[in-house]
């Protein structure tokens, strides 16, 4: 079935109509016609069985069949902080990856290594198109919940407002004892995960040191150094 974004709840008589940017979408991209039926789902966990009643490229309403119910236990909450790579389509990988993946939230971060002028050209314009990359991945996947995508913020502010976290993980290439499985078999995570990745030349010693003051433990992925693109998704 279909998956159109829902940005207004259902009217009390059933009607749904749905924004100008998904009219657009359902009428020129998926051609659908009045009778189709489609999930609309709202990005914060509803979603509806639609038919369709009205199909027009400025404007698309449906009529309410049933709500979707969830079942079973939500997943572990993931926090991704995630230093800049070198290059925007990395980032864009790393958004649509963990959107499908079931990546809870994601926040860029500035870091030591990373290239400020780059990563701080056109913030709003990259939060936009992030947003849009995280949509679409949600509508392909069957994603309920939409990813949350902070804006950029500096090593020292993630690692704060993740103080109540009990599990606390940051990717390090030069950790030599401790594995990413080691620490979550020996103890099981019960509530939210944050975990580091670096940029392309690593983390230096001065931002290991201030993330382990606040908690995080050094883990290693395995005996590659993986691109940090690959890291994110393979936690």
């Amino acid at each position: 079935m279909r998956r159109i974004r829902l940005t207004t709840p259902p009217q009390v008589d059933g009607t749904v109509t749905f924004a100008p940017s998904e009219a657009r979408y359902a009428a020129r991209v998926l051609r659908l016609r009045v009778g189709d039926e489609v999930a609309a789902f709202d990005g914060q966990g509803g979603e509806w069985h639609v038919r369709l009643i009205a199909v027009a490229p400025d404007l698309v309403q449906g009529e309410l069949i049933t709500e979707v119910l969830t079942t079973g236990s939500p997943p572990l909450p993931i926090i991704l902080g995630q230093a800049f790579p070198s290059k925007p389509s990395k980032m864009d990988l790393i958004v649509e990856k963990g959107s499908e993946l079931g990546l809870t939230a994601l926040m860029p971060l500035y870091t030591e290594r990373t290239v400020v002028r780059e990563a701080r050209a056109r913030t709003e314009t990259k939060l936009s198109r992030w947003h849009r990359i995280a949509e679409a991945a949600a509508r392909q996947c069957g994603r309920r919940i939409l990813l949350d995508i902070h804006p950029p913020q500096t090593l020292i502010a993630f690692c704060a407002a993740q103080q109540s976290a009990p599990t606390k993980l940051m990717c390090w290439e030069q950790e030599p004892h401790c594995g990413i499985r080691d620490v979550l078999e020996a103890s099981l995570p019960t509530g939210p995960v944050a975990v580091l990745v670096g940029p392309e030349g690593g983390w230096t010693e001065q931002e290991v040191r201030q993330a382990r003051a606040h908690g995080f433990v050094t883990v290693s992925l395995g005996p590659r150094i993986l691109r940090t693109e690959t890291a994110a998704v393979t936690l």
